[in-house]
């Protein structure tokens, strides 16, 4: 309806405009630096000697290409051959969150230890500018304070599991609702969602329902994050063919979601409560740089080629400016040594997130090509690859999100976790 047009939509220059006083650059002024030969045009295989892409691109893209099967190479899918490099975007989030993000520019704090001092935080991106000594505290924080969805959203995944020997093993739906519970400023209400989020000072509640596979079906996975680091989010899964509701603590969480390449701290790309007290981290930026990366799409017109050894084609690539961010566990217990994050300094997303074993082993990855919504100010992680070097498996999933505006607590309550039978 026109009413609710008007509600989700933003005018795109305004939006614009304002987050580039946000963040105080764009990204196409900054770029250019790095292997300038490497121009806006058509790439193959035959080029990449030709060209510098090894001091341009991450490692992990620089690998992925070339053809798939070739010696020393995991065993995975989304290698790709040919591609085009396109100009960098201008990209930007919704006017709302830009002028929430300008208006609380310095109010948002954190401790000695780096983490947030949750009763300073109002709105908007808490660090558009990142710097100092916790310059990487506040980059994961812009992450776990973001805007890239709907602040109310209804994401429909659609994933396949392919194993070393390139067949399907996993053919996984389900639907995916959330709600932004504080900081709200795209949509009403504004502010706090309601008496109760504010009481609690709960950030955002998940519900997950699975459909397929079929020995899945009905499970339904919900969450509630809080603001208080020192509080962690709790977490439910309701499994259908028990009709019962487990808890998951923080070491289930370390447990592999079902048909997936990932733990349950890993889901939307880094999904872990940072806590003083618990699986406590070290974080640090060693990378502020230039790199040619998966472009932002607006069509999404590139795709798997199942017939083709799982190639990745109708690739575009684009020169994007850069955080690398180290993520160190302190804790010898937890699955993970170290993570790794590749974020963007104009979007303030992550599009790229290594993990590492406790044997210093790369043990998964998570690869995330970001989709502009325009005139509705957010981006989609259309295609995510994740992918595990120990046994060789890999996931892609297809996760658009569009506004639901509709969504009350009672679709995303205990109660709602059982309707499926």
């Amino acid at each position: 309806p026109d009413e609710v047009w008007k509600t989700i939509t933003h005018d795109p220059a305004e939006s614009r405009a304002a987050w580039e006083k946000a963040v105080g650059f764009r990204a196409k002024d900054v770029v250019g630096q790095i292997a300038p030969e490497i121009k806006p045009g058509k790439y193959t295989l035959s080029d990449k000697e030709k060209y510098p892409f090894k001091d341009l691109m991450t490692p992990f893209h620089y690998d992925r290409f070339n053809a798939p099967g070739g010696e020393g190479m995991p065993k995975h899918i989304g290698f790709f051959t040919e591609f085009e490099v396109i100009e960098t975007q201008q990209l930007w989030h919704a006017q709302p969150v830009g002028k929430a993000t300008l208006e609380n520019m310095g109010k948002t704090q954190l401790d000695e230890q780096g983490y947030i001092k949750h009763e300073s935080f109002v709105a908007g991106y808490p660090f558009p500018r990142p710097s100092g000594d916790d310059m990487g505290w506040q980059i994961i924080y812009n992450w776990m304070k973001r805007h890239s969805e709907p602040e109310n959203s209804a994401n429909y995944d659609l994933t396949i599991g392919v194993n070393s020997r390139g067949g399907i093993d996993h053919r996984g739906t389900a639907h995916f609702f959330w709600v932004h519970l504080e900081g709200r400023v795209m949509y009403p209400p504004f502010g706090y969602f309601d008496a109760r989020s504010q009481k609690q000072e709960e950030t955002i509640v998940i519900i997950y329902t699975i459909f397929s596979p079929r020995d899945l079906f009905g499970n339904v996975y919900h969450q509630v994050r809080f603001a208080d680091p020192k509080k962690d989010s709790n977490f439910l899964a309701y499994v259908n063919f028990l009709r019962r509701i487990r808890k998951l603590s923080s070491t289930d969480r370390q447990d592999q979601a079902v048909g997936q390449d990932i733990c349950f701290d890993d889901a939307a790309m880094f999904a872990q409560t940072l806590r003083p007290d618990r699986y406590p981290y070290e974080i640090s930026v060693i990378g502020v740089r230039e790199f040619l990366v998966p472009a932002y799409t607006f069509d999404a017109a590139d795709y798997l080629d199942s017939k083709d050894g799982w190639k990745w084609k109708g690739l575009r690539f684009e020169r994007r400016p850069m955080w690398v961010l180290e993520m160190k566990q302190l804790d010898k217990n937890y699955i993970y040594s170290k993570r790794v994050f590749y974020f963007d300094k104009e979007t303030l997303l992550p599009h790229l997130h290594l993990m590492y074993d406790q044997k210093g082993r790369l043990y998964r990855m998570n690869d995330i090509q970001w989709g502009m919504v325009e005139p509705l100010g957010y981006f989609n992680a259309l295609h995510v690859n994740n992918c595990d070097f120990i046994d060789e498996h890999c996931t892609w999933t297809y996760a658009p999100s569009y506004p639901a505006l509709w969504l009350e607590r009672k679709d995303l309550s205990l109660r709602s976790m059982m309707r499926q039978k």
